[in-house]
Formats: C-alpha cells, sequence, structure tokens
C-alpha cells in the first residue's frame, strides 16, 4: 500500500497537501486515442538513438529515478506517485505505426522500446500494444531495439525470434542492483534481477542478440556490484553492457530522495 505522494506540479497553480494520512493511490487506467503519431524524434544528445516507440505513459515499475516522470505533469498529473499510478494506453498505437511505416518519408530507421516507460509494464499483458507493434515491425522488416526490465517480454519470444530472422534485433535488459532490498526501495514495481536474467538467457539461447543495461549508477549504493553485474551478464549471454549515471531532473529528485530515506 503506497501513499499519494507528488512533488509540486510547476505546470499548475495549486498544490495539495494532505493533513494526516492521504488516502492511497489505486491504480488508474486511461485509454487515448487522439495521439496522432507514435514514432517520436529523439533530440537529446544524451541518448544514443533517433525514434523511439512509447506504447504507454507511466509505469507501475514505480522506479524512483525514472527521468520520465516529470512528463506526467504535462497531462496535469504528478511525477510521484501518479506517474505510477495514472497509466495511459496509447489504445492506436499500432494503427499509427502501421500508417508511419507506410509513408514515403519513412526510410526504415532503427526504432527502440521504449524510452518514457517500460514496453512490458504489466498492463501489456492485457492490451498488447507492444507485441502488436512489434508484429508491424515484423511486417515491414523494420530494424528495432528493446530495453526493458520485466520478464513479461519472454511471452513474445517467438514473435521477436521471427522478426529478428528478416531485421536487425537487440534487446537490453536494466538490471542495475543486485541487492533486494536497494531494490526494491528505488524500483519496487520491477521484477527480481533474478527474472530478468533468466528472461535475457532465454533470449540468447534463442539467437538473439541481448545486452545488459546497468543505468543508473547511484554513487555509494551499486557501483560496487557492477563487476558481479557485467558477470552475470556474460554468464546469461549479454554480448554488450552499458551503464549511465544517475540523473534526478526537476521534480524527480525530491522523490527520489524522499524514498531513498524512506
Amino acid at each position: 500500500m503506497r501513499y499519494v505522494n507528488n512533488p509540486p506540479n510547476p505546470f499548475l497553480s495549486t498544490t495539495v497537501e494532505w493533513e494526516g494520512e492521504p488516502p492511497t493511490a489505486d491504480l488508474e487506467i486511461f485509454e487515448e486515442t487522439a495521439t496522432r503519431t507514435i514514432i517520436n524524434k529523439n533530440d537529446s544528445p544524451d541518448i544514443p538513438f533517433d525514434y523511439s516507440i512509447n506504447c504507454y505513459r507511466g509505469c507501475p515499475h514505480a522506479c524512483t529515478y525514472c527521468f520520465s516522470r516529470p512528463k506526467h505533469e504535462f497531462l496535469g498529473w504528478g511525477a510521484g506517485t501518479d506517474f505510477e499510478r495514472k497509466i495511459v494506453a496509447k489504445v492506436n498505437a499500432p494503427k499509427l505505426l502501421r500508417e508511419e511505416f507506410m509513408r514515403k518519408s519513412w526510410k526504415g530507421e532503427h526504432v527502440v522500446f521504449s524510452f518514457t516507460s517500460d514496453p512490458y509494464i504489466p498492463l501489456e499483458g492485457r492490451y498488447q500494444l507492444t507485441r502488436q507493434c512489434l508484429e508491424v515491425c515484423r511486417d515491414f522488416r523494420n530494424p528495432v531495439g528493446i530495453i526493458t526490465k520485466s520478464a513479461l517480454i519472454r511471452r513474445d519470444l517467438e514473435l521477436i525470434k521471427e522478426l529478428s530472422e528478416v531485421a536487425d534485433v537487440m534487446i537490453h535488459f536494466t538490471i542495475p542492483f543486485l541487492d533486494h532490498d536497494v531494490m526494491r526501495a528505488l524500483e519496487p514495481g520491477a521484477p527480481f534481477p533474478e527474472a530478468r536474467f533468466s528472461a535475457m538467457k532465454a533470449f540468447a539461447d534463442a539467437g538473439i542478440e541481448v545486452g545488459l543495461s546497468i543505468s543508473p549508477i547511484v554513487p555509494g549504493l551499486n557501483e560496487s556490484e557492477i563487476p558481479e553485474l557485467l558477470k552475470r551478464g556474460k554468464e546469461n549471454g549479454a554480448q554488450s553492457a552499458f551503464i549511465n549515471l544517475l540523473r534526478l531532473p526537476g521534480s524527480v529528485e525530491p522523490y527520489f530522495l524522499e524514498r531513498l530515506e524512506a
């Protein structure tokens, strides 16, 4: 049971503060049909890819350090528990992707699932938006990258294998922590690292290229785990690895620090 706790939204003129215990936050699902485009162009020099596809907004993995949290503020929500409990499903994503791939201007560039939310959040089990978009990528032989913390990706192993036979596919599993206590404090809704390594091995055994993302590196918490993480990644088939240092933009910092101290 988690409490409603969101840093002040800089886009709103009012802020709600609770006297005493705040109400608990229940999961709310919003189906978005007004989306006009699903391929996002990334302009940040920190991002090593140009195009991404985000079928969802918000993420129940609840990673306290997630740099995407402030994007929820554009919707009039908070970057704290709102980001974890108010989830938007872009239900027309597969249709939009097919339409965008059919445009003459699209040259079959590499696309990444996802950037602002994990492509395999629990709701993907119901909506299958990521799966349907991957089917479109297979049909158009479009190269794909996938970044995930979820073992749910194993559901799509055969589909991704089919895709890998007609286009380049690379899956990075994000595993920054081995210590269960630290992991539960900083990414309480994500699967345990053992489940992620197991999923990594399943794809590696199927002949699909996999890699390890040790992101973020939190000073004082997980630097010492890097050698063991790399060792386990290699044991489970990872062919590459990269790290990202902790970034706490905007309202992410107060939320992260509060959860870290809890």
